[in-house]
């Protein structure tokens, strides 16, 4: 479904030249519960951003379905992003001038468009499904950091993906909060969605059906 090939990133400034991600290569199976772990600086973040089409592999492939992401325009890749992938971050990134619905509905103004009736009719689907079908129009500024994190995951469903990248979900969530989260995406892939997950948090990592350990590079000499 979602393969790595020799991907390695790095970046150069000036004359200097970091490794943020060594070579990787993987496979993630449909239905699968990656988790990426590792110290802080392994490139847990790279290789998410990677796998997703955040970024691009300055060596090595990217693939998802057969297709390769790193041979496609980047106007492709961002039209695959909004229709086979949903994102959901440590932070919680919010419109604060638009309500909770339409928050959740955001990904239906990018891409294949969507009649009103079918964005309705998902958003309270995803409202009820998340437990916070009577706070619709509610703004950001009134929710807690819990409320927040389920309402990204709500938009990271919105258009059905077959794929959730979810870097850190629980960072900032205390233990009932994270719980909840872990639980909705271990949902998922009983529902056929695939999810891979970046964490160092041991409570977080053991919903993952595999995990997959990254070392952080050597320093430069």
């Amino acid at each position: 479904m979602l393969e790595a090939d020799k991907v390695s990133r790095s970046f150069v400034a000036g004359k200097n030249r970091s490794l943020a991600l060594p070579e990787v290569s993987l496979v993630v199976e449909p239905r699968e519960f990656l988790v990426i772990s590792g110290p802080s600086g392994a490139g847990k973040s790279t290789l998410l951003n990677l796998l997703g089409g955040l970024d691009r592999p300055s060596r090595g492939e990217v693939r998802y379905g057969g297709q390769s992401l790193t041979a496609m325009e980047e106007s492709q890749v961002a039209l695959l992003r909004n229709s086979a992938f949903g994102f959901i971050f440590q932070t919680p990134h919010l419109l604060v001038d638009r309500t909770v619905a339409e928050n959740i509905s955001l990904p239906f103004h990018y891409g294949e468009p969507a009649s009103k009736n079918n964005m309705d009719s998902r958003c309270r689907e995803l409202l009820s499904y998340i437990g916070m079908a009577d706070l619709a129009d509610r703004y950001p500024d009134t929710l807690s950091g819990g409320e927040m994190q389920r309402v990204v995951f709500a938009r990271a469903l919105v258009r059905r993906p077959t794929l959730i990248f979810a870097d850190e979900p629980t960072g900032s969530l205390d233990v009932d909060n994270s719980e909840k989260i872990m639980k909705l995406l271990q949902e998922q892939t009983r529902q056929g969605c695939t999810v891979v997950m970046v964490s160092h948090d041991p409570e977080a990592i053991r919903y993952g059906s595999r995990v997959l350990r990254l070392e952080k590079p050597p320093s430069p000499r």
